[in-house]
């Protein structure tokens, strides 16, 4: 009797075992829309319909109240880094930083129609306004137009299109949604610069562009699967000359993940800079950032 109790309460601990966090598919993640809920193309089917939950939000308002929350039900935030990182700082959240799925999506944009050196930027106070802030006095036409800033991208999207700025800072795949409509209309718009380039040839830094969307958990071991699989897809699957990102987007649909379009998002990848690393290898680029946001990096934001 002793002999069938005890194999009982062993095979209850290896049927526990089974289904433990580290099982991608029981896992919760919540994402901001765009590039960051992009990274989750490779495991979004597997996630969402099995037990697990992927909420993918507008804004930062949710993610800065999920990351405060003791009692959170999300085993993975994906954040602004800045964001992750001053709550960290000031000891008001259990996450920790994990990863970089995100390095930079800005580019400036030119409306060949307009000669009034007026430039339209957005994010004044956020990760796009301080990247343009520190490049753009190496790019003689930052350095020298008349910026205003607005409250979105979108807004800037509206000022290119009607006509009344010669160059907007825009994110991609905004971009080259704003370029596409404008051409319909008969406007020529064009990229004449990347953000990510200039700021890497000032930083001096290995990686193109600038650490931006980062992944938070509560516990890395629980998630390394996912991490894992993030990874493999956005380093090995999606650079694939038949990488099937159209496709996977299709399926689950191009307004989920707050993007234009599936083929606009596919052909845009590259310039979404989207590439997880794991936040202990890329210390010197996550240092300089938070510099920028008069945030000082150490190793005890790291998730182990």
């Amino acid at each position: 009797m002793k002999k069938i109790l005890s194999m009982i309460l062993m095979m209850s601990f290896v049927l526990a075992g089974c289904t433990s966090s580290n099982d991608t598919k029981a896992l919760k993640v919540l994402t901001p829309n765009g590039a960051p809920a992009l990274s989750l193309l490779g495991v979004y089917d597997e996630i969402t319909k099995k037990d697990g939950k992927i909420n993918i939000v507008e804004g930062s308002d949710l993610l800065s109240s999920e990351l405060i929350k003791s009692e959170s039900e999300y085993d993975a935030i994906i954040a602004p880094i800045n964001l992750g990182c001053q709550l960290l700082v000031k000891n008001k959240t259990e996450y920790k930083l994990a990863g970089v799925l995100t390095w930079g999506n800005l580019y400036l944009v030119e409306n060949e129609a307009v000669d009034n050196n007026t430039l339209a930027a957005f994010g004044e106070q956020a990760v796009p306004g301080k990247i343009f802030n520190i490049v753009k006095d190496s790019n003689d036409i930052m350095k020298n137009a008349k910026v205003t800033y607005y409250n979105a991208v979108s807004d800037v999207q509206a000022q290119v299109l009607a006509g009344k700025c010669q160059y907007a800072l825009m994110a991609e795949p905004a971009a080259t949604a704003t370029i596409s409509k404008a051409k319909q209309s008969g406007s020529t718009l064009k990229i004449i610069a990347s953000l990510q380039e200039l700021y890497q040839k000032q930083s001096g830094l290995e990686q193109t562009g600038y650490p931006q969307a980062a992944i938070f958990v509560k516990n890395k071991e629980d998630v390394k699967d996912l991490l894992s699989k993030i990874d493999t897809f956005t380093n090995n699957e999606a650079i694939k000359e038949d990488n099937q990102i159209e496709t996977l987007i299709n399926e689950i649909g191009a307004e989920t993940f707050g993007v234009p379009n599936a083929a606009i998002a596919s052909k845009t990848w590259k310039n979404q800079n989207i590439h997880y690393k794991d936040a202990a290898t890329v210390k010197s680029d996550i240092e300089v950032i938070l510099k920028a946001f008069q945030i000082e990096f150490n190793d005890n934001m790291l998730a182990k």
